[in-house]
């Protein structure tokens, strides 16, 4: 299968050529019994392309095709097709393109890269053509076909293997780039009997797993083409576009979960924090975090679906000073903090508190943002926004009333852009907490924050620790 291709000046969708011809490819072409027919889908894989539609020999084959949608195999001739891509709507062609394809195939075409006008030309938006003879798989047998869809991702080696297996030594695909087919265009698929299988990857020369799948079917008989897609709200930069044929597209994601530990306990010295089993002990092979000091919190991690037990100890000690039971289902995200006071009692008393977090993005141009109070001695708050001349306004009724030690029952969708934020008694105006100008908060579209009023209105009983606003970027 050969290409040649025109692009026109066109704005900001000059970019998305590359995706037009990739769909128009796909979108024309599937299995025929005519010996001079052939068969053809696209594949949409790239994930900030908008939606376009294709014409193939002047006529519109599919409109406003998305990201992630695979279209069915279609029946063409063989031969020369010219195949036309606008921006969804539009009558301008972005690209005018010819496609040769060869008789009896079966042509799969992924558009894969990114849209955007800086995005570096190594990963700019693209096609990705398959070549496959259309040949059934053995009986109880299922075709694989990978493909190395990520932009931002390095070279990956892929591991399919039994779902409770060990890792091996030797991947099953090693060191694929960016845009490669593994086999190869026109080379025979993969072929593994039909069952329960598990695929991970990692980056190539890394031992960090950078997906797992957990337990998958691979149905007895399918024939699959598998792309490693960009992934948002996951435990991975990767999602699996898995498009069978004769079926519909579906996307696996990782299957972990993630969580963060931070300290938010404002009279207590700089700590180390575990994640281990039920029952093990302390040490450096479950410490998540070193030396960590109020009010800071880690990073999320990655970590199998399961029953934890997450502990705080000392710095530099393996003795729990606090512990809690941390279950943690597949796909889901949970922060665990350290609050309250040493030698606190009651509500205030030292402990450590888990909160869910979702970590799906928010609508476009807009910011999530989730509000927990976890300053021991200050009383029930509203969250306010303060503007000219001190005036105090509710955000929300979600966050109003908030009480130590509760998060906001759910998160605000917030358009992006600066405000000034505080806190007042709830029901109240004032005093307006931290200051009264309230604490300026930039929001960037397709941000989750975290925004955690700690310390306490009496520094004396917190170490010296004033009440104030931490601000935690989730994503």
């Amino acid at each position: 299968m050969s290409f040649s291709s025109r692009t026109r000046p066109f704005g900001r969708w000059l970019s998305l050529g590359a995706i037009g011809t990739a769909i128009a490819a796909s979108l024309i072409a599937c299995g025929s019994s005519h010996n001079d027919n052939t068969s053809l889908r696209v594949i949409h894989a790239s994930a900030d392309a908008g939606p376009v539609d294709v014409r193939v020999n002047g006529a519109v084959s599919a409109a406003g095709a998305t990201f992630k949608q695979a279209t069915s195999f279609s029946s063409i001739s063989s031969g020369s097709t010219r195949i036309q891509v606008n921006p969804a709507g539009s009558s301008l062609s972005v690209i005018d393109a010819t496609v040769s394809l060869n008789p009896n195939r079966d042509y799969t075409v992924l558009a894969v890269g990114s849209a955007s006008a800086t995005a570096a030309s190594a990963q700019a938006i693209g096609p990705v053509v398959i070549e496959d003879s259309g040949a059934t798989p053995a009986s109880g047998n299922v075709k694989v076909r990978v493909v190395h869809a990520a932009p931002s991702v390095p070279n990956v080696d892929i591991f399919v293997t039994a779902p409770t297996a060990v890792l091996p030594t030797a991947p099953t695909i090693g060191n694929l780039p960016f845009r490669s087919v593994a086999p190869a265009s026109a080379q025979p698929a993969l072929e593994v009997p039909g069952g329960n299988y598990r695929i991970r990857a990692r980056v190539t020369g890394s031992t960090a797993i950078a997906f797992d799948s957990g337990s998958i079917a691979l149905p007895a008989n399918a024939d699959l083409v598998i792309a490693a897609i960009p992934a948002v709200g996951s435990a991975s930069p990767i999602a699996l576009l898995v498009a069978p044929k004769g079926g519909s597209a579906f996307e696996i994601t990782d299957e972990r979960a993630r969580v963060r530990v931070g300290h938010f306990s404002p009279n207590v010295p700089a700590v180390d924090a575990f994640l281990g089993a039920p029952g093990e002990a302390l040490s450096a092979a479950n410490r998540v975090a070193a030396g960590a000091t109020f009010p800071n919190a880690i990073a999320f991690a990655a970590v199998s679906p399961g029953s934890y037990v997450a502990s705080v100890a000392l710095a530099n000690q393996t003795t729990a000073v606090v512990t809690t039971p941390a279950t943690l289902a597949a796909r889901q995200a949970a922060s665990v903090f350290a609050i309250g006071l040493l030698n606190g009692t009651g509500a205030s008393a030292l402990r450590l508190q888990t909160y869910l977090d979702d970590l799906t993005p928010p609508a476009a141009g807009q910011a999530k943002v989730r509000v927990i109070h976890l300053s021991p001695d200050a009383p029930a708050v509203d969250l306010v926004t303060v503007g000219a001349g001190g005036a105090v306004t509710t955000v929300n009724s979600a966050t109003n009333n908030l009480s130590f030690p509760n998060a906001s029952a759910g998160y605000l969708s917030l358009p992006a852009g600066t405000l000034s934020v505080a806190v007042v008694p709830a029901g109240a105006t004032t005093p307006v907490l931290p200051t009264a100008a309230g604490v300026s908060l930039t929001l960037q579209a397709g941000r989750i924050y975290t925004v955690a009023a700690t310390g306490c209105l009496t520094p004396a009983n917190c170490g010296g620790n004033a009440f104030a606003f931490t601000v935690l970027t989730d994503n």
